[in-house]
């Protein structure tokens, strides 16, 4: 009987010792695809970045119909051309371009979500986000199903 005690004892300290190991948790994923809609201003991705993470972002350019000088003035991005993906870090931020791609340094925490340039464009863009985590670890629950899209603002 003792010995069924000293067993169960045993394995109960080494099962808690390998949960509270952060090496045993399971990673967070790296890449992320998004369909970023022509129809929507901002599609949240649903990802949480931190200080020190790096984002990479991929993605195509989409038809619009023609804009004119006046029209480019008053486009999320008026420096980029119409139709291109962009991405902003807040929900407030200025808008970045992101076609081809763009890779940025996380220097404060962020929230990264990913637009079209124009508002009479068609379409989708399939988006491709690359995160190199400052500390890997286990998902956080924002991040529990990041190929599916999330909410649109």
């Amino acid at each position: 009987m003792t010995r069924v005690r000293i067993l169960l004892f045993s394995s109960l300290l080494t099962s808690t010792a390998l949960a509270q190991n952060p090496a045993t948790s399971p990673k967070r994923p790296q890449d992320y695809k998004f369909t970023v809609a022509a129809e929507h201003v901002w599609t949240d991705t649903g990802l949480d970045l931190e200080t020190g993470d790096r984002v990479h972002v991929y993605g195509a350019v989409v038809a619009c119909e023609g804009q004119t000088p006046s029209e480019k003035a008053h486009l999320p991005l008026p420096s980029a051309p119409a139709g291109a993906l962009l991405l902003k870090l807040h929900g407030e931020a200025g808008p970045i371009l992101a076609s081809p791609d763009a890779d940025l340094p996380i220097i404060d925490n962020s929230h990264l979500y990913l637009g079209i340039n124009g508002w009479r464009c068609h379409g989708t863009i399939a988006a491709k986000v690359h995160v190199q985590w400052h500390r890997p670890g286990s998902p956080r629950s924002d991040e529990a199903h990041p190929s599916k899209e999330k909410g649109q603002r």
